[in-house]
Order: C-alpha cells, then sequence, then structure tokens
C-alpha cells in the first residue's frame, strides 16, 4: 500500500492504514432509533481494504449512488464486529489523478484478477496526465463497470464477460513490446492509445434475447466517434498538455488509416498490436470450434 494515498485509524491493536478512496459497493439506508434520522451501511472496496462503514444522517444522500468513489469523513476508530463507524461517506465528483480506478474493481464486478493486476501496471506506467484524463474519461461508475464487462463484438458470449478488457491489456502489452529498439516513441501514449482505442465500446453493445446486439449509439455513431467525444469532455475538466493530447488523438486516428498525412510511430504501433491481438483471438475462436 501507498503510504502517501493512505491515512491512518487508531484500532485497539495500534493503528490501521487505509486508503483514502474507496468504490461504494452497495449501501442500505433504514430509519434511525424513535425515527430521527437515516441510519446508514456501505460497503466499500479497494484492493488494499474492503470495508463495511456505519453512520447516521439527519437526510437521505441522495448523492452516493453505487459504483460512485467516496471517501471516509470522521472515522473514529478501526473496524469492530465487521464495521467502522464514520461521520459519514462523502461522494468525490471531481477526477483525481492519484487513484488508481484498477485497484477499485470488485470481484463481484470483475473476477479475472490477472486481468486486472495487468490493468493496474499499465495505469501505473501512464504519465501523471494521461493517468488524469483516463481518470476523468472513465470516473463515472457505470461507464467504468460497461468498459470492464462489455464485449469486443457482437459475438462474444455475455456469460464470459470483460472480453474487451481483456483484448485492451493484451493490445497494450504487445504494443509495449513493439516500442522496445524504436527511438523516439513514447509508450505512455501507446499505453493510453491502447486503452482508449475500443473504450468507446462501453456504450456500443446491449443485451438482448439472442446476446449482445449493437446500442444505438453503437448503430449510429460508432466506437470510434464515441471516445473523442469522451475524451474532449474530459479534457475540459483536466490539464493535459497540447502535444501529449495531439499525439493521443492522432495516434487513436491514424491507427486505423484515418489520418490524412503521415503516421506516427504511436499509430502504427498500436495499428499493429491490435492486429497481431484480433489475429490471435480469430485463431482461438477457429481452434474451439474445430474442438467442438
Amino acid at each position: 500500500m501507498n503510504e502517501h494515498n493512505t491515512f491512518h485509524v487508531a484500532t485497539s491493536d495500534g493503528q490501521a492504514a487505509l486508503p483514502f478512496y474507496f468504490r461504494l459497493t452497495s449501501l442500505v439506508r433504514l430509519p434511525a432509533k424513535r425515527g430521527k434520522g437515516v441510519r446508514n451501511q456501505a460497503t466499500l472496496y479497494h484492493d488494499d481494504a474492503e470495508l463495511t462503514v456505519n453512520w447516521t444522517s439527519a437526510f437521505v444522500d441522495t448523492r452516493l449512488k453505487r459504483g460512485c468513489y467516496v471517501a471516509l469523513r470522521g472515522a473514529r476508530r478501526g473496524p469492530k464486529d465487521g464495521g467502522l463507524n464514520i461521520d459519514r461517506l462523502e461522494r468525490i465528483d471531481k477526477p483525481l489523478a492519484a487513484l488508481n480506478p484498477f485497484q477499485t474493481v470488485p470481484t463481484t464486478w470483475f473476477s479475472d484478477r490477472d486481468a486486472i493486476q495487468r490493468a493496474i501496471q499499465l495505469w501505473e506506467r501512464l504519465d501523471r496526465p494521461l493517468q488524469h484524463l483516463f481518470n476523468a474519461v472513465m470516473w463515472d461508475g457505470g461507464r467504468f463497470l460497461r468498459f470492464l464487462t462489455g464485449p469486443a463484438t457482437t459475438a462474444d458470449y455475455p456469460w464470459i464477460p470483460g472480453q474487451n478488457l481483456r483484448h485492451t491489456v493484451q493490445v497494450a502489452e504487445r504494443a509495449i513490446g513493439l516500442t522496445k529498439g524504436t527511438a523516439r516513441t513514447s509508450v505512455p501514449i501507446v499505453i493510453a492509445a491502447a486503452f482508449f482505442h475500443d473504450a468507446g465500446k462501453a456504450d456500443d453493445f446491449r443485451i438482448a434475447d439472442r446476446g449482445y446486439v449493437l446500442s444505438e449509439r453503437g448503430e449510429w455513431i460508432g466506437h470510434q466517434h464515441t471516445i473523442l467525444e469522451w475524451l474532449a469532455v474530459a479534457r475540459a475538466q483536466v490539464i493535459v498538455p497540447e502535444r501529449t493530447y495531439i499525439q493521443l488523438i492522432h495516434a487513436l486516428i491514424a491507427f486505423r488509416g484515418s489520418a490524412a498525412n503521415q503516421r506516427s510511430l504511436e499509430a502504427m504501433i498500436l495499428s499493429t498490436a491490435n492486429r497481431l491481438d484480433e489475429e490471435a483471438r480469430s485463431q482461438l475462436i477457429t481452434s474451439a470450434l474445430r474442438h467442438n
């Protein structure tokens, strides 16, 4: 646990180090004693600590939603009997740069912990502006969940979620390998472009009786344009150097062959890594069909 991202709470055994920020995974509200106020109990997740917290409030805080980021306020004592008493739970609306979002993915959201750990390590290799930009794009819990669990294509099975994230991680890792021996290549740009290249697919699909089908946005707009829209909105919330932003957007546009002029090394590397992973995925599917 990074000590700069934690705080300490006194316990009967000394002190417990807890992360500053958590993801809210469940929330129960009941009337307080004698009907005065609201008794709240929430479960919070971070890889370094999973907590149940209790507090009483005068009113229902409608801003607290499952999947949002929260911070503890007024934690007075350490975990006891499965819970921690706090003054309140504060929703964090402003995207933070220092929070690795993949460390706040509960197993109920995504059970493939190997893919999550690899994503954690990839995010750590981004420079701070790109970390902040990624967090701004994925700050909404619902969008991030769809990014984690959504399909790569309509051919994917709903009972095997997360194929788009697995593809994203594999493309990023292949792309990093392709940067070795190349001069003047930005590894953070390559990783960020890999993270974003299919991120718009989070809103491309919906589940129907026959499996995944295209959503209205997926049919009329498509993930290639959706991610550019999300990035433009996110950039207004965070500070990203102009050159970094241009390099990223160019890579996302040019790797598909959509650039008017030359392609950057980062765009070519992303294009190759994406093609290699799609070919490997196709071979696996063909092999599985032959064995069946």
